[in-house]
């Protein structure tokens, strides 16, 4: 924990001394004129004090040292905080002579003061404002104020000034990685997570363009799992074609891991090196920073925030914060990732990625749950490829595999949204059909084009291979009201048309074909 320091020790030190300083010990009346105050420095001779007192000479030395050789910036101001004095560390903070300031109001420095010391005969401490520089660049500053009293009347007040603008932007980043961090360990989506980062990290960075690419270590390609474009260049298909080559300024981050600050002449001269490619018309008036997004020893991606008005948006200095940053960042993603995986593995069929068998029941309980309220009807369909036992042994499993997987790909793309079709295991399939305007229709219509469908050899590494299937077909409720009894009767349903003849399809109780 930061050891505060005790400012107010060093300050009541230096009003003693001035309170010391100001008061005449024969003249207990005595009373300081604001007016001689604000037209001449404190140090002169204008108190009135006698020069040839050799104690107050020395409380004036003491002042004087104290005041001038402070390490903190102490700015001198009467009641209504006019500058009378400023010493030399106050005038190198904000850039300003002491002429330039005297006579001024304090906020010429300060901006937010008002609320807390306008008018007030309080004391302060540790106050946190914002204060402006000569430059008009604004900074973080802590404020202690404390009065100066001569004989019991008010006569002005000291400020002593310090610059906590670095600790106050690492307590920024602290405070960005720490809400991520929660994100990340949170119930929230990989998908949920990213418009946090980007809120986030836009309090501390502009990310008015910001895009994260991830690697895809099955199809050794780099992939746009988020961005947000000012441009209006939403089209993630359109993104995802100009950067799908391994040429692009994304990934030659990733590959080299290299944090990269460029103009546009810097952006021209990697281009005419043939670091990478570039598939925009860009401008003079922009720049890009991209740093990787690593985990260790280990890049999984690169982040890139892009203006396209302003060059000078990005600096050297934001390099080091964002290659900080994005390690926390790609440590949250892989977190979300691995969660992602788990999350998919326990509801879905490794192979085919179609749902498994505790996702599909679910599914099943809920639509259950609305047909009995609605007094609706569904159907459910159990299918069985015939002969699949064949394949494999002629091809070899790894055919088979790949076989199963463009049939759950061709299933998808009859099959519409609402629709849930599971891998049971093997080569058996089941497909739940909810919400049909027209039960008895509407699955048959589904069976026979699944049927037509699978009619169509498919060419797996060039072995053309004919493939059937069976299909069952039961109605909620009318072949069952709960799940297992439902299931039973669609399998029922599909061993009686093996039965009948194979690549066709069964009703649950009769026939229709």
């Amino acid at each position: 924990m930061r050891k505060k320091r005790k400012d107010g020790n060093y300050i009541n030190k230096l009003v003693n001394k001035f309170r010391r300083l100001e008061t005449e010990p024969n003249k207990p009346n005595n009373k300081i004129n604001k007016t001689n105050l604000r037209a001449h420095p404190i140090f002169s001779n204008t108190f009135g004090f006698k020069k040839n007192e050799q104690a107050l000479q020395r409380n004036r030395q003491e002042f004087i040292g104290l005041f001038k050789n402070s390490p903190e910036a102490l700015v001198y101001t009467d009641m209504e905080e006019i500058i009378l004095e400023a010493n030399k560390q106050f005038e190198e903070l904000f850039g300003y002579g002491l002429e330039e300031l005297r006579g001024k109001h304090i906020e010429k420095v300060l901006t937010n003061w008002r609320t807390q010391i306008l008018g007030s005969d309080r004391v302060f401490t540790d106050l946190e404002l914002i204060a402006k520089k000569k430059n008009n660049k604004l900074i973080h500053v802590s404020v202690s104020v404390t009065l100066n009293q001569v004989n019991k009347q008010t006569t002005g007040k000291i400020f002593l000034l310090n610059d906590i603008t670095n600790r106050k932007a690492n307590e920024a980043v602290n405070n960005v990685l720490y809400n991520i961090s929660r994100a990340a360990n949170s119930d929230i989506s990989l998908t949920q997570l990213y418009p946090v980062i980007r809120e986030e990290l836009g309090t501390i960075i502009d990310t008015t363009n910001i895009y994260i690419a991830l690697f895809d270590e099955e199809k050794n390609k780099l992939y746009f799992s988020y961005y947000d474009d000012e441009t209006g260049e939403k089209d993630k298909d359109f993104l995802i074609s100009k950067y799908s080559d391994s040429n692009n300024i994304f990934y030659y981050i990733f590959k080299t891991g290299e944090s990269l600050l460029l103009n546009y002449n810097k952006y021209k001269k990697l281009i005419a090196r043939g670091d990478f490619v570039s598939y925009d018309v860009i401008t003079n008036k922009q720049i890009w920073l991209g740093v990787p997004l690593r985990v260790e020893n280990k890049i999984i991606g690169s982040m890139v925030l892009q203006s396209y008005t302003d060059p000078d948006l990005y600096s050297q200095k934001d390099i080091k914060l964002m290659e900080f940053v994005s390690q926390q960042i790609a440590t949250a993603i892989e977190r979300k990732q691995a969660e992602g995986k788990l999350k998919f593995l326990s509801l879905y069929d490794p192979l085919t990625k179609l749902p498994n068998r505790v996702l599909f029941y679910d599914r099943m309980s809920q639509e259950i749950a609305y047909a009995k309220r609605e007094q609706k009807k569904f159907a459910l369909m159990f299918l069985d490829l015939d002969n699949f036992k064949k394949v494999n042994d002629k091809f070899g499993h790894d055919i088979g595999d790949q076989l199963l997987q463009e049939i759950a790909k061709k299933f998808n793309e009859l099959l519409r949204e609402a629709d849930t079709i599971c891998r049971l295991g093997g080569d058996e399939f089941i497909i739940l059909l909810p919400r049909l305007k027209q039960p008895r229709e509407n699955a048959e219509d589904v069976a026979r084009k699944i049927l037509h469908s699978l009619g169509e050899p498919f060419l797996i590494k060039d072995n053309q291979i004919y493939v059937n299937t069976s299909i069952g077909i039961a109605l909620y409720p009318d072949d069952g009201e709960e799940e297992e009894v439902l299931i039973k009767s669609a399998d029922k349903a599909m061993y009686t048309a093996k039965k009948v003849g194979l690549n066709n399809y069964h009703w649950a109780g009769f026939k229709l074909t």
